[in-house]
């Protein structure tokens, strides 16, 4: 099983440096690829994603509070899993800057005490991963190898799956997507939900269906090794051997590519298609998804498990992104689905610091899903785009910044963010103050001035003092709501354009 974050804290070579987690809780269960030691302020080109980065700081020391913030900034944008900061040596303490720039951020900071040898503890972790991994693509390897050589000897699925039960020692099952058993057996009685592992069956990058199995008795490494090379094997078998699945498939795919491209389908053409392919066309409610494979390890399998959680529906990949359409009864649950879906969402699909995906709006009708897919990917494709902070966004999340990259005249946009805080961006460029930021907090916080002194760690003087340059520089009235309103449609114009 690969190391999760929580797990190289929690290693026993880092014990002696009492590691304290400042920020990025919600991160713990990131994957760690690399442990990796340097000190140098610009290494975030050099980062791959994944790696916890070592470091004593002396690389920032002299450096500005806006540098310490956008070094923090970088390595959040290569999707580090953490950065373990080493005091005593360089800085009594972790730069209060750089927390917060973290915490907005979601990059786990860890602050370690100086005991310790960084090179000991790389090569300690890095040993664990590298035994790890290489047995993992062993099992990987061999699995495949076994299991193509039977699909060439003509087994059937039957016989397919219970290799894979043999294989782990246990039992294994295969799904369709309404989770009916159609080869194999499982157990009697409820298991507990760690005995067992499942993963979607893909076929073409369409979703088919689940293999379950037993994981109380193999090793976490087989089972994983197995899950992750045996859907593929299963998913050919599939289609020589049941010729209802490529075409019911098909017909998944052309359904989604038609819902991402908003195309306006006749009702009852919908209608036949979301049957066609299991999804309940009455008295329900609708939640489209849409997920970077590439920001999300074993994104088809998380998104699976959400789907299933929460309710019925179908997926696959259209030009690389994950789509998904999720149908919930009416009346399941009093919470508005919208809101359950992205809540979920956010613990199954955000694995690291960077936008992952987005969740659209609550459906009541079928006859919705084009224009909310095709919304949906609009909407990540515009987070890419503007660096979003949040790993999974809502469609309204953007809402405002979508109308705005629709605007035809970019040049009386730029005037309007010029006009409404250009003094502060010159006076952040000339001085590295922190005005736009501020007053960007400011609204966050919806006006409320004790909230943004707390989230700039900033004493409420400071901030007052703050908020009269603002107010003299833009002329503006900071407790005017209208006011603000502008203000705010100013500086998400001038993130848009900023993205461009």
């Amino acid at each position: 099983m690969v190391l999760i974050l929580r797990q190289v804290i929690e290693h026993s070579s880092l014990s002696p440096a009492q590691p304290v987690l400042l920020s990025g809780e919600q991160h713990l269960d990131h994957p760690v690829r690399w442990v990796h030691t340097a000190d140098l302020y610009d290494i975030a080109p050099l980062l791959r994603g994944d790696e916890v980065l070592l470091t004593n700081g002396v690389g920032l020391v002299g450096v500005s509070e806006m540098d310490r913030r956008v070094y923090v900034q970088r390595l959040a944008e290569r999707r580090i899993a953490a950065l373990f900061f080493e005091v005593g040596r360089s800085f009594a303490e972790v730069p209060v800057d750089m927390i917060a720039e973290a915490r907005e951020l979601g990059l786990p900071v860890v602050e370690l005490q100086p005991v310790l040898r960084f090179t000991e503890v790389a090569e300690a972790v890095n040993s664990e991963l590298i035994d790890d991994t290489v047995t993992r693509l062993r099992h990987a390897d061999e699995t495949s190898r076994a299991l193509s050589e039977a699909l060439a000897r003509g087994a059937t699925l039957k016989e397919l799956v219970a290799q894979i039960g043999g294989v782990l020692g246990t039992w294994a099952a295969l799904r369709d997507h309404t989770g009916q058993v159609i080869v194999g057996t499982e157990p009697s009685g409820n298991s507990a939900p760690a005995e067992i592992a499942e993963v979607p069956v893909l076929v073409d990058g369409m979703a088919w269906g689940r293999l379950r199995v037993g994981c109380a008795g193999p090793p976490a490494v087989l089972v994983s090794a197995v899950l992750d090379r045996a859907p593929t094997v299963l998913g050919l078998c599939l289609i020589r051997e049941r010729q209802e699945v490529a075409g019911t498939l098909r017909v998944q795919q052309v359904l989604l590519e038609q819902l991402v491209a908003g195309d306006v389908l006749d009702p009852s053409i919908l209608q036949d298609r979301l049957r066609a392919v299991g999804v309940a066309t009455s008295q329900h409610h609708y939640v489209c998804v849409v997920v970077d494979p590439d920001r999300v390890p074993d994104a088809a399998r998380r998104l699976d498990q959400l789907v299933s959680q929460l309710g019925h529906g179908i997926f696959g990949f259209v030009d690389g992104v994950l789509c998904a359409v999720l149908a919930r009864r009416q009346g399941a649950t009093t919470a508005n689905l919208a809101a359950t879906v992205h809540a979920e969402a956010r613990m199954a699909l955000a694995r690291d610091s960077s936008m992952s995906a987005v969740v659209g709006r609550t459906l009541r009708t079928y006859t919705q899903l084009p224009a909310s897919m095709a919304e949906a990917r609009a909407m990540l494709r515009l987070g890419h785009g503007l660096r979003a902070r949040d790993t999974v966004l809502r469609v309204q999340s953007l809402a405002l910044e979508n109308l705005l990259s629709t605007a035809g005249d970019r040049d009386a946009l730029r005037r309007f963010v010029d006009q409404q805080i250009g003094p502060l961006l010159e006076a952040d460029t000339a001085k590295q103050s922190q005005l736009t930021r501020t007053l960007a907090t400011l609204l966050e916080c919806g006006g409320n001035k004790a909230a943004a002194a707390e989230r700039l760690h900033l004493r409420r003087q400071s901030l007052y003092y703050r908020l009269e340059q603002i107010s003299r520089l833009i002329e503006v009235d900071l407790d005017d709501p209208a006011e603000l309103t502008t203000l705010a449609v100013a500086l998400r114009a001038h993130r848009m354009l900023g993205a461009q």
